[in-house]
């Protein structure tokens, strides 16, 4: 995954994996466990809306670290989605 962050690659990554134009994206926690398969380079915000996720609803993580929605996605991962309360 390449992010204004830089979150390093998996060490078994080989260049064929560096064409591939879709990639599985597996979402746990808030109720939910569940992969999707969708276009390298597509965003947090794409992943949720494909999953049927309002984005608005969810804070992301990846390796305990909070994602934007505007970050990109270019490798296979597993985000965490914590269900985001409010109210008066």
């Amino acid at each position: 995954m390449r992010t204004r962050q830089q979150i390093p690659d998996r060490q078994d990554r080989d260049k064929d994996d560096d064409l591939r134009s879709t990639m599985r994206v597996v979402l746990t926690g808030a109720g939910l466990d569940t992969e999707i398969e969708i276009d390298a380079g597509s965003s947090i915000h794409d992943i949720l809306v494909k999953a049927n996720i309002h984005p608005s609803t969810v804070i992301v993580s990846y390796d305990e670290k909070i994602l934007p929605h505007n970050t990109s996605i270019d490798d296979d991962l597993t985000l965490a989605l914590i269900i985001v309360s409010s109210g008066g």
